[in-house]
């Protein structure tokens, strides 16, 4: 059922192959690569995106009724219409006593994302019925506008964990612990052919010595940074290499903090 892609084929992280839609590149699903399980409410403002019970984008949860994720993941309207958002639990199954489950009401994608691997790939998600506040379920905080994050990341996500053709999917949320934020400049050079793709907006972390990154299916998930016990959502995911996690294939992510103005006129 999934596509085949060569080694050096840029991807969009989603799974419209599987619902049934085409696009010029091929895509296929995965989960985060070179993770762990993670640790029970360690994540709490992640949510699983589900339509007929089947994971194909992630989000991170800003206020009671808003979740931030990648445009990419909202280019079907039939498709996020009949999906549901699932949030307070490890499991993509959604089984703990702890989860919530909440119908999409809107969404937003932003004006000036053209579709496919391009920037401004970030978008809003509405629902009517508002999150309830629990240790398992919480708000993640935003970065202050315009800086440029540094250092290491924590990446989570429900993707593969194959760093092949064929993936590998675990039914437990994944982390990739202190992954490197790597410059612009070292992250197009990586990327060859495809680092023309590569915005002012995006961000990027390797490692580029490999076995560590996102893969399908993550899209729209959490790249976060954690300072004095305050987590803070500094990328959303976006785009890859595939297979994941090879050399050399550094994954890509929007940019939070050059699109605080627009999460906050968007809210609407």
């Amino acid at each position: 059922m999934a596509l085949r892609c060569s080694v050096f084929l840029a991807i969009l992280l989603c799974c419209q192959h599987a619902l049934g839609f085409t696009s010029t590149e091929n895509l296929v699903c995965g989960r985060v690569v070179g993770g762990t399980a993670a640790a029970a409410e360690s994540a709490p403002y992640i949510v699983s995106f589900q339509q007929s019970d089947v994971h194909y984008c992630a989000g991170s949860i800003l206020n009671a009724n808003w979740v931030l994720t990648a445009a990419h993941c909202l280019t079907s309207k039939s498709q996020v219409l009949s999906s549901q958002l699932i949030a307070g639990t490890n499991n993509v199954n959604g089984a703990a006593s702890t989860t919530q489950k909440r119908a999409i009401s809107s969404y937003v994608i932003h004006d000036l994302y053209t579709g496919g691997i391009a920037p401004y790939d970030i978008g809003l998600v509405y629902t009517a019925t508002a999150f309830q506040w629990t240790t398992a379920v919480k708000a993640i905080n935003l970065p202050s506008a315009n800086v440029v994050p540094t250092g290491n990341a924590d990446l989570y996500g429900w993707g593969s964990t194959s760093t092949t053709s064929v993936p590998s999917y675990p039914s437990e949320l994944q982390v990739a612990k202190n992954i490197p934020i790597i410059s612009e400049s070292a992250c197009v050079e990586a990327l060859g052919s495809k680092g023309i793709d590569v915005h002012s907006t995006n961000i990027c972390t390797g490692p580029l010595t490999g076995g560590i990154g996102i893969c399908t299916s993550d899209s729209g998930g959490p790249l976060v940074q954690t300072q004095n016990g305050v987590t803070t959502l500094i990328g959303i995911v976006s785009w890859g290499k595939v297979p994941c996690g090879q050399p050399n294939s550094p994954s890509v992510y929007v940019q939070v903090s050059d699109f605080i103005s627009w999460i906050s006129a968007n809210q609407k």
